[in-house]
């Protein structure tokens, strides 16, 4: 079978913004759950829903695009940190 050089095009762009969506460090994750701090971390895409994060370190992290549905920030320190909708918490 001979593809088109355009549909190789869209196929090729779909798998790679699919692969780029989930981009957080899954160590970075582990280090989150497990301590409860991780400035700097790239939590982009991660799902985070439903987490106590309450007195969180998360200054300066990348939580764009994160789900963090019912997730539990509470006390936690999100300073310099890019939050879901792009701004940047102050």
């Amino acid at each position: 079978m001979k593809l088109n050089p355009l549909a190789c095009v869209i196929l090729s762009s779909t798998v790679f913004l699919s692969n780029s969506v989930q981009a957080y460090n899954p160590e970075q994750l582990r280090r989150l759950i497990d301590t409860n701090s991780c400035p700097g971390c790239d939590l982009s895409g991660a799902d985070l829903s439903g987490t106590n994060l309450s007195g969180a370190n998360l200054e300066g992290a990348n939580l764009s695009r994160a789900n963090l549905r019912n997730a539990n920030l509470s006390g936690a320190k999100l300073k310099g940190a890019t939050m879901p909708d792009g701004s940047i918490h102050q």
